[in-house]
């Protein structure tokens, strides 16, 4: 049916229910367009909660790390000063040269303690290294008791959090953080000779493991005690001060209670999560704040010192909305094309009334036409029409370079057939929803167009409807986002591995220091036993075998991580891949023999040369064939294919292990991830970034129980120009 006659019936429709067409129209229009925005801001506020719970995610992750670390680090000093009170120079404290002894102390292991003292067996300081800790320390005495009576009923070492510092005093508001005091019984025998104590300035402590943790651009952190109080926050002045009182008495506007309830249910009992709460400042602003929240606990000697990392609301949503930018203007587009086109009806219905004008009126509706096909053709996106039948009636131009297939290739076909390769309807199809409910869809998902590149598509799907009201075609917009995709994980993983590899360098090598420490005093006990020589140091040399062993393997961890801090530098030259992968076999060719691995090596002799750095390249392999070994612990087919393809050189090694589950592909090479017992997660990472410093692409497939195949591509070294001034050989020429 002609518009010519649609017109007069939808009037004479108008006209029987006393309803004025034009206002209709544009009513409907109007609710278009809502729907429109409203989908833009329900998009929106999706995209922000869940930006919103992986930012705090992150978080959690930074603050559970430090934590730990910090968990760890007071443990290893509590075992460095238990073992101290062991050797005879600690035995000895109570009858000469108190303070001599302590200093010998104190540099035998390494200054891991700004302080060591003696404290009698009544509980009074005796003597201390540096010397004027002591009077400090006879200030604390009443505080110290408690602890001392506990350290002797239990009858071992004890980590408790104090006062101020002894002996600071000033301005200077570091003081206020107090220290740590470890508290380690001395036995003559069976009875208790004293107490050896030691004293770290916990804002150290803070300052190493918690305080470098800032996530987004306004992060901070905090850390309170069993009690309740601050131990320490980024304003110094709320430093011991009850944390639940501290908030009323500074903005008392305010209701803290969903902080107050996380730090009580939750924090002082010792959990680990995340959450959400207000407050009225955060570091120099002022106000109502929005902030996200993630804590976790470090547990030592019965106590829990919670920490938390708060950031506020604001920095993810200025992420959200950086994203979000295009697909407001798409918006606001598709609203001014939609009003656009009521506007031409408007003009149109004015011209038909004019009988004197039907000329006008009908180039006028082809210059209309002209336009929206310019407008359909030319849009960034690809549109595409279907019917019922979800047969293609007509596709854009963008539609067509994307496939690089000209219209006839799609019209008449079924689009689920030509876009995603399937034989019957895609799962949770947007058009057959517009259909089956009369109302706009959207979809994101991905998809492989010409030359199979992976594509992040956004589909928009909007029912159109004949004169009875009947649907009858769908018009799908397909937005490509897939650069928005790789902006968005490129922004996380860059702000993720810079803190993280901060934070991976500060802890390794903070920990290496005391790792050291332990080896070397380990050795030094080993020594005394020895010339002990008698069968009761049997049991110490076993339990001291035991400890090194330990050490070596967390110094292994320690240097993986300062590996992954450090990440190496590359030295590239010319060189041949098949050479680097043949040394790197040989190496492990008797390994591969115990395993029970096949090795079948397809190298091409004819591989051009490319710039590598043969040591770090044979790396990248070797982290790559210790997760093929890792697959196949029962033996296994391992293929190792050299050529070329498109210009690179092509490396392909394949297993026949257990492969990866789909749900942890993604997350292959981030760092840290890892599904092994004992793994740290960087192998992969670390091999990634090799490839990509010789300036080369790494990629893979897998299959869950057939095995898991990696792919390396390197560009191929340029052929050397011949010098400026020297001639090129004629043909024949030597």
């Amino acid at each position: 049916m002609s518009s010519q006659a649609i017109i007069p019936r939808l009037e004479e429709a108008m006209k029987k229910y006393r309803l004025p067409l034009m206002p209709m129209i544009w009513v409907i229009t109007c609710l278009v367009i809502g729907v429109l925005v409203g989908i833009g801001l329900y998009s929106y506020s999706s995209a922000e909660k869940a930006m919103a719970d992986q930012f705090n995610q992150e978080q959690l992750v930074l603050v559970q790390q430090a934590a730990k670390g910090m968990e760890n680090h007071l443990a290893t000093l509590r075992q460095t000063l238990t073992i101290m009170t062991r050797i005879p120079e600690a035995r000895g404290l109570a009858r000469e040269g108190g303070e001599e002894k302590l200093k010998a102390l104190w540099e035998a292991c390494g200054g891991s303690f700004d302080f060591l003292f003696h404290v009698g067996e009544r509980g009074n300081p005796l003597s201390s290294y540096p010397s004027k800790i002591l009077e400090g320390l006879q200030g604390e005495t009443f505080r110290l008791r408690p602890h001392l009576e506990k350290t002797r009923i239990a009858g071992k070492t004890a980590v408790v959090h104090t006062g101020p510092f002894p002996g600071k005093k000033g301005p200077d508001p570091a003081w206020r953080f107090g220290s740590l005091l470890i508290l380690s019984p001395i036995f003559h025998g069976p009875d208790l000779a004293g107490f050896l104590g030691a004293g770290i300035d916990f804002k150290k402590v803070y300052d190493r493991f918690v305080h470098p943790i800032r996530s987004g651009a306004r992060g901070s952190s905090w850390m309170i005690d069993g009690e309740g109080r601050f131990i320490a926050h980024e304003d110094s002045r709320l430093i011991w001060k009850d944390a639940f009182s501290a908030r009323q008495e500074r903005d008392p506007g305010l209701s803290s209670e969903k902080i107050d309830w996380i730090m009580r249910e939750k924090m002082l009992k010792g959990q680990s999560g995340t959450g959400e709460y207000e407050s009225g400042w955060h570091l120099g602003d002022q106000g109502r704040i929005r902030k996200l929240i993630a804590y976790a606990p470090v547990r030592l000697d019965g106590q829990i010192w919670p920490v938390a990392v708060v950031v506020p609301y604001s920095d993810v949503t200025q992420l959200v909305w950086g994203s979000f930018q295009s697909s407001a203007v798409l918006i606001l587009i598709m609203a001014g094309v939609l009003l656009a086109g009521t506007y031409v009806g408007h003009k149109i219905n004015q011209e038909r009334v004019r009988a004197a004008e039907k000329v006008r009126w009908g180039e006028e509706i082809l210059r209309s036409q002209n336009r929206l096909q310019a407008l359909f053709d030319g849009a960034p996106d690809a549109i595409t029409i279907v019917d019922r039948n979800y047969r293609i009636l007509t596709v854009n131009k963008t539609a067509q370079t994307w496939y690089k297939r000209g219209l006839e290739d799609f019209v008449g076909k079924l689009c689920h057939r030509e876009f995603q390769n399937r034989p019957d309807l895609c799962v949770n199809c947007p058009a057959e929803e517009s259909f089956r409910t009369g109302r706009p869809a959207f979809r994101e998902r991905a998809s492989l167009v010409a030359g199979g590149t992976k594509y992040y598509l956004q589909i928009f799907t909007f029912p159109l409807r004949d004169r009875n009201g009947d649907i009858v075609e769908v018009v799908e917009y397909v937005k490509d986002v897939t650069a928005e995709k790789e902006l968005q994980q490129q922004i996380i993983q860059s702000e993720r591995l810079a803190v993280v590899g901060r934070m991976a360098a500060n802890v390794a090598h903070e920990i290496k220091n005391p790792l050291g420490t332990i080896v070397l005093n380990a050795e030094l006990l080993g020594e005394e036993l020895d010339k002990i020589g008698s069968e009761r140091t049997a049991e110490c040399q076993e339990l001291l075998g035991i400890i090194k062993s330990e050490v070596d393997r967390l110094l292994e961890v320690v240097e993986e991580y300062l590996q992954f801090a450090r990440l190496p530098k590359i030295k590239l030259e010319e060189g041949s891949v098949n050479e680097a992968i043949s040394d790197l076999f040989l190496f492990l060719k008797e390994e591969m023999n115990e395993r029970k691995i096949l090795l079948v090596e397809e190298l091409d002799p004819n591989l051009p040369p490319v710039q590598l750095d043969p040591k770090q390249l044979r790396q990248a392999l070797l982290n790559i064939v210790k997760n093929s070994f890792e697959a196949m612990p029962e033996g296994g087919k391992l293929t190792l294919t050299t050529g070329q393809r498109d210009g690179k050189v092509q490396i392909t090694i394949s297993d026949t292990g257990k492969g990866i589950p789909p749900e942890n592909q993604e997350l292959v090479f981030t760092p840290f991830f890892s599904t092994k017992h004992g793994g740290t997660g960087l192998g992969l990472s670390i091999t990634s970034h090799i490839v990509k410093e010789h300036r080369g692409a790494i990629g893979f497939q897998s299959y869950e129980g057939l095995g898991t195949s990696f792919t390396i591509r390197l560009p191929i070294a340029p052929s050397p120009r011949p010098a400026q001034g020297e001639e090129k050989p004629a043909a024949g020429q030597p």
